[in-house]
């Protein structure tokens, strides 16, 4: 299809690879896909900022009944284990309230601020989606293992997230940035990928009793100052603007480590090595 760009076309080709393109919201279509002793990664979501706000609808339908559906099948067709990826959305409505301490641990209360606001889809469809697992693991037995996702970049992620937003802006000679004030603990995607195998790995051995890990760095950086790094790279002269951020955006991110750092010891790529790297892409596979 032409959405699939060319590394996602490559992999489907491989030998090795078997691609099925099915509406994962169907119990009947999982159920036939699904097999006992599979290990299933369930990474599906309809992501995407822009997306929470002009199609709550769907983000609602594709996160969170893929999130039920999915635990139940593998739970029922009994799988070797199951691994979910939750998102740090989950607990952000806690944060302005000061419900939520930051650092921010695993054990913490999920909070919808503002239901009335529709950028809340996407955190009530992953808190649906990690709360599927704890009910199908107590009524079914399913073994799952969380990996609640903080601020993950890198190329081929699309516009819909504040660095690819920034790159494009930026090349275009638009100066805009939202909510600058705001801070995040962003994790480039080969250190998060390399993070979430090794975690499976000491999984599937039986040497990880927890069932909610925090994946992401406690590098925590204000949004004006990716911009600055961003625009150096790509257009210094360029005049930056200030903007508030959307309603209901969460005003800092910093994940607890804690759990992750007893079972692994890890050395993160640099923010300024990331975005550069982030950059590069974008630009030399013409992105935009």
């Amino acid at each position: 299809r032409s959405e699939f760009d060319s590394e996602f076309k490559e992999l489907i080709n491989k030998p090795n690879c078997e691609f099925i393109e099915v509406d994962a919201r169907d119990v009947k279509i999982l159920e036939q896909i699904i097999k006992p002793e599979d290990v299933v990664f369930n990474l599906i979501a309809f992501n995407g900022t822009g997306n929470f706000y002009e199609v709550p609808s769907d983000v609602i339908s594709h996160s969170a009944l893929t999130g039920i559906n999915i635990a139940l099948v593998c739970a029922t067709k009994k799988v070797k284990s199951y691994y979910y990826f939750g998102s740090s959305e989950s607990y952000a409505g806690g944060i302005e309230n000061s419900w939520v301490p930051l650092p921010t641990p695993e054990k913490v209360p999920f909070v919808i601020s503002d239901p009335s606001n529709p950028r809340w889809s996407y955190a009530i469809s992953k808190q649906i989606g990690e709360m599927a697992c704890y009910a199908n693991g107590l009524q079914y037995g399913l073994n799952f293992l969380i990996f609640r996702i903080h601020n993950i970049y890198g190329p081929r992620m699309g516009f819909d997230h504040v660095v690819p937003d920034l790159i494009r802006k930026f090349a275009k000679g638009d100066g805009t940035v939202l909510g600058p004030d705001q801070t995040r603990s962003f994790l480039f995607i080969d250190d998060a990928v390399n993070l979430i195998l090794d975690l499976a790995i000491q999984f599937e051995l039986g040497a990880i009793s927890e069932n909610v890990i925090n994946i992401g760095t406690d590098s925590e950086i204000r949004i004006d100052e990716v911009a600055e790094i961003l625009k150096n790279l790509i257009n210094p002269d360029l005049k930056l603007v200030s903007q508030d951020a959307p309603a209901g955006s969460v005003a800092r991110r910093k994940p607890d480590l804690g759990v992750l750092r007893k079972y692994l010891s890890f050395n993160p790529l640099s923010i300024t090595e990331g975005l550069a790297l982030t950059k590069q892409d974008y630009f030399e596979n013409h992105r935009f």
